[in-house]
């Protein structure tokens, strides 16, 4: 594996397994999250400890399904199955993400492209305005 499906797998593995310390320390200083690619780009450490901390809010819990990591040189490509248990529902969100890294391996940019779902309300953090 290289640098960056490398890095997808350990994002994957820390977010599966609540290992939010782990999580934090794949991420750049000055990582970009455009979550989702059209809302204005969320940059730094303050980024990172956000989308951790929205995700995980009481009574919501996310897990990722990599479907398929295409990696091309610091980049790799997912095609991701997003499943949240929000309170005793089970809810769906699919889609693609770009993951960059830099030579030491760290992200530093995170793009997300999926349908904003209309069935459930998704952290306004994560929401096209």
């Amino acid at each position: 594996m290289g640098l960056a499906r490398t890095a997808v797998a350990n994002h994957v593995a820390h977010w599966n397994n609540r290992d939010r310390e782990s999580w934090m320390k794949l991420f750049s200083a000055d990582v970009t999250f455009e979550d989702p690619v059209g809302t204005p780009p969320k940059t730094g450490v303050e980024a990172v400890h956000n989308s951790w901390d929205r995700s995980f809010r009481p009574g919501r819990r996310w897990y990722l399904h990599p479907r398929q990591i295409v990696e091309a040189g610091r980049e790799a490509a997912v095609v991701m199955h997003n499943e949240g248990h929000l309170g005793d529902r089970i809810v769906e969100v699919h889609g693609i993400e770009i993951f960059t890294v830099d030579d030491r391996g760290l992200i530093v940019s995170v793009r997300s492209f999926f349908d904003q779902p209309t069935e459930f309300a998704l952290d306004e953090y994560f929401t096209a305005r």
